[in-house]
């Protein structure tokens, strides 16, 4: 219990694993691995040409300091006291993730839709739209900035 006690004064005021930390374990762990695949390549091609097995060592040691990087860096942000940096550089990734999240969505929807709806941009301010295929030429406005325009589907 004592030990609990101990780790728990300590974690008092420190950021701890937020997300970014995690993600920065699981981009460490998998550029670790992708250094270990180097690894045996490299060994693999040792005996038959020595400036293939050069480019693998080479990326082998690239990979192994781009996780060992991210592994410090994960614990660093974990044990940092400086709360307010941290969750600011939380935010921010959880901003860019969200963002990318909706962009993939976007082009599953798309993908999903693609027999049934063509898509295209409004030529003044560029806003995504689709219309129905196959309906011969129609005259679209645009919901955004009102432009009137004809298209192809």
């Amino acid at each position: 219990m004592k030990f609990r006690d101990r780790l728990y004064r300590f974690m008092q005021g420190r950021n701890g694993a937020d997300e970014f930390a995690r993600f920065a374990n699981g981009a460490g762990l998998i550029s670790l691995l992708i250094a270990l695949v180097f690894t045996v390549l490299s060994a693999g091609l040792a005996s038959r040409s020595d400036a293939a097995s050069l480019v693998f060592r080479i990326l082998y040691w690239v990979f192994y300091f781009c996780g060992m990087g991210l592994f410090v860096y994960s614990i660093y942000r974990s044990l940092s006291r400086n709360v307010y940096k941290r969750q600011a550089e939380n935010t921010r990734f959880l901003y860019r993730k969200n963002q990318f999240r909706r962009k993939w969505e976007g082009l599953k929807q798309r993908w999903k839709d693609r027999k049934t709806y063509q898509y295209f941009k409004c030529p003044k301010c560029r806003q995504k739209m689709r219309a129905p295929k196959n309906k011969g030429k129609i005259r679209v406005t645009c919901s955004k900035c009102g432009e009137k325009f004809i298209i192809k589907t």
